[in-house]
């Protein structure tokens, strides 16, 4: 899928793979957050290689804007509310600020805890 939004300068054009790749970078930037899960297994993975990994922890919808799904293992003992919103907060602003993309909905999933 090829999302097109169109602004001042002209026509953007992004695959959903670059969109889960930025998503998956902003989740395992932020302080508490492990690692991706995979969705469909509900595995971690703890390396973080290439667009397929991306692909198997984030979920991107197109309707009347994004709808993004993160799965991710969090750092036991972290405020889960503080991680989720962290990942929301920071992901919304870049792909406003970036790209001009309307974010509906960012939701995070947490598959599990893990001690560090």
């Amino acid at each position: 899928m090829i999302l097109k939004t169109k602004n001042e300068y002209g026509l953007i054009a992004i695959k959903d793979t670059a969109l889960k790749t930025i998503a998956a970078h902003v989740a395992t930037s932020c302080y508490g957050v492990i690692c991706l899960a995979n969705r469909k297994t509900k595995q971690s993975i703890f390396t973080f290689k290439g667009k397929e990994k991306a692909t198997d922890a984030v979920r991107v919808i197109y309707q009347e804007g994004l709808v993004i799904d993160i799965h991710i293992f969090a750092m036991y003992g972290t405020n889960i509310q503080t991680i989720s919103n962290n990942i929301i907060e920071t992901l919304s602003y870049i792909l406003n600020d970036q790209f001009g993309l309307k974010v509906n909905k960012i939701n995070v999933f947490i598959d599990g805890l893990l001690d560090k």
